[in-house]
């Protein structure tokens, strides 16, 4: 008899305050096998990751009361988030330089909306490679 043994599947935050892209963006991953945290504020995000530690975050932008930078400003304070793969995902195709290169330079990939099911594969996929990567 073989081990069949998988490792524990990944584990995915969504924030998002679209809550038809959160739920669609929610399911798609869910079907990939992953397990995944969505919610509505940053608030609530940042409780999440502190809570369940996300191997990958999938950060909108901008969302009411706190926006995604800040957001990834307040999770990257966290020490145990300093290195936590986040995909920032925008429908803002005219982003500022300065917040663009403050993204990135807190480690932020940063992608445009719409995402589709194979953007939104590859881009997990990636985040959690990367993370696989840190680990070794």
């Amino acid at each position: 008899m073989t081990d069949a043994r998988q490792p524990p599947a990944a584990r995915v935050l969504i924030i998002d305050d679209d809550a038809t892209a959160l739920e669609l963006f929610e399911q798609m991953l869910v079907d990939q096998g992953y397990v995944v945290r969505a919610v509505l504020t940053v608030e609530a995000g940042l409780t999440e990751a502190g809570i369940h530690a996300p191997d990958a975050v999938l950060l909108d932008l901008h969302l009411p009361l706190t926006d995604g930078l800040e957001c990834l400003r307040r999770l990257r304070a966290v020490p145990l988030h300093l290195t936590t793969p986040v995909a920032i995902l925008t429908g803002d195709y005219f982003l500022d330089d300065e917040v663009a290169r403050e993204l990135q330079a807190l480690g932020a990939r940063i992608h445009f909306k719409p995402v589709w099911d194979a953007d939104l594969r590859q881009i997990v996929e990636a985040l959690v490679s990367q993370r696989a990567g840190q680990s070794q």
